[in-house]
């Protein structure tokens, strides 16, 4: 039937946030040429404002307005809020009209204002319950520098869906890299779990048994022990040389032990250094140094990235001076390399025992 277009308006679920004029173009140059086609979507007003609102055709409606059509073809459907918007999703989905957030916006409200089931809005709409899904989590799962990334086109939405796996507070900074270095969506998949192994923990086992280390090791939920001591050796405490050490950790569930002596300082240095000959700064400028000698230490980085959340243990107390230590260890300087060289985000010091974290 034909209908005024000047009693059409649009309705209040119409969500797209601007006409597309390029679009709008193209379906005028076509009206100009050949007519009108299929006849747009319109419901009768339920608040009275107009005699109709558009369900489906906001395009094709605005070109009919643009050429000054005093009428357009229309069907007319009798329908409820819920029916509306699911129709709208459904015809305008097929036409390619909206985009992936206007679809998860009305897809949104059908899920939330009228507590609709993925599937039950996959029946109305046309789109499987996993589609639904998807669309739901663009707008309600993502932090909102993120969303409006997605919403005007920076942000291809199927990655969106992958960010949205992490905390929102998390979500701008993976981003970042992943614009940064242009992952595709299933490097950024894999991506994902190294940047969500975020936190780099420390431990000393002066003044600690086995069975201690080990419960702190599993309070943090820490999956590898990484031993970075230069050598395996341990006169203080012989229950922590390496060969015991590897021994013990195959009776221990969930956590694994690895020895990494090209981290560690041996007797040469570490002597002066605590008998004051050599200064702190001396000490740390020699350890950045060693460390970063035949690009072990991006190799070292990655398999921590690799490995699950670790830790990295020597002999000290603390890993800076404090109590009756008056000294820095060397897995301080190399937590703080790995942080700032961009590994992990985090870092946890456990203390000696019944003290906190530092």
């Amino acid at each position: 039937m034909k209908v005024n277009v000047e009693k059409i308006d649009h309705p209040p679920f119409q969500i797209r946030e601007e006409i597309d004029e390029e679009h709008v173009e193209e379906i005028r140059e076509s009206f100009e040429q050949d007519g009108q086609w299929n006849p747009i979507i319109v419901r009768p007003s339920p608040d009275g404002n107009s005699e109709y609102e558009v369900v489906s055709g906001s395009h094709r409606l605005e070109a009919a307005r643009q050429l000054e059509w005093s009428e357009i073809d229309a069907t007319v459907k009798d329908l409820g809020e819920k029916d509306a918007r699911g129709l709208a999703v459904k015809t305008n989905r097929m036409q390619k009209e909206m985009k992936d957030e206007e679809i998860g916006e009305l897809c949104k409200e059908l899920y939330t204002e009228y507590d609709l089931s993925e599937e039950e809005i996959g029946n109305i709409t046309g789109m499987s319950p996993r589609t639904v899904q998807d669309k739901i989590t663009l707008v309600m799962d993502l932090a909102d520098p993120v969303y409006e990334r997605v919403k005007s086109g920076d942000l291809a939405a199927r990655k969106g869906l992958v960010v949205a796996q992490l905390p929102e507070e998390d979500q701008p900074d993976f981003v970042q890299r992943l614009e940064e270095n242009d992952w595709s969506r299933d490097e950024a998949r894999n991506q994902l779990e190294r940047f969500e192994n975020d936190t780099i923990v420390t431990v000393g086992y002066s003044g600690k048994d086995f069975d201690q280390l080990i419960e702190e090791l599993q309070e943090e939920d820490v999956d590898i022990l990484v031993d970075v001591r230069a050598s395996g050796e341990s006169m203080y405490k012989p229950e922590f040389n390496t060969d015991v050490l590897e021994s013990q950790f195959k009776n221990v569930d969930d956590i694994e032990y690895v020895h990494k002596p090209d981290f560690g300082v041996p007797q040469m240095i570490v002597e002066p250094y605590k008998e004051g000959a050599i200064g702190d700064t001396c000490f740390e400028d020699w350890y950045l140094w060693h460390i970063h000698q035949d690009d072990k230490f991006e190799e070292f980085a990655d398999s921590l990235k690799e490995s699950g959340k670790p830790a990295l243990m020597c002999i000290e107390k603390y890993p800076t001076p404090q109590g009756d230590q008056d000294h820095f260890c060397h897995r301080h300087h190399l937590a703080e390399e790995l942080m700032k060289a961009d590994f992990f985000r985090y870092r946890e010091d456990i203390s000696p025992v019944n003290q906190q974290l530092i």
